[in-house]
């Protein structure tokens, strides 16, 4: 009554097709190596290159409330008085090799590592400080009207991004 010849109806699942699996993993591998090379080919140069290279000063939460021009502007500023951007990005990577070599080191020096990172984080804070004072010109320089356009903008913003479980205070009238 089992006999495997007769109970063989069911229709077979088909077997795991490597190739499929190998072209689809290729094709993967192709669009991330174009997407890293184009990324690399579109990213150098231009005249705009130190503003480019400015705008990951970050200027927190006002990045999203600024028009382009406004971001345009501060990063104008950011590289003016920043001429050696390059160099400011080879000290943040270095900051982070001295982490990097304080957590794999044996005997493992937890002042070593604390070092590092007070090194970073102080330059970085520095880097927060330009940042905000460059901001903060900017913005004294506003109209009254500009600046209630970058508070209801900085509103905005806040509402696509809640993070908070308390909201902003309303904008008075």
């Amino acid at each position: 009554m089992n006999d495997p010849k007769t109970t063989s109806l069911q229709p077979q699942k088909p077997a795991f097709r490597w190739g499929r699996l190998v072209l689809i993993v290729s094709l993967a591998l192709n669009l991330a190596v174009a997407g890293v090379v184009g990324g690399a080919i579109l990213g150098r140069g231009g005249p705009d290159r130190n503003g480019l290279a400015a705008r990951d000063v970050g200027f927190g939460m006002f990045n999203e409330a600024f028009s382009e021009r406004d971001r345009k502007e501060l990063r104008k500023t950011y590289a003016k008085a920043n001429p050696n951007i390059r160099a400011e990005r080879q000290q943040m990577r270095d900051d982070l090799r001295a982490v990097l070599t304080a957590l794999r080191a044996e005997p493992f020096d937890v002042e070593a590592l604390r070092g590092a990172l007070k090194a970073g984080a102080a330059r970085i804070e520095a880097r927060q400080a330009q940042g905000q004072a460059i901001v903060l010109d900017y913005l004294t320089k506003m109209s009254g009207a500009e600046r209630a356009e970058v508070a209801n903008q900085l509103e905005k913003a806040l509402k696509r991004h809640p993070r908070e479980a308390n909201p902003p205070p309303p904008a008075p009238e």
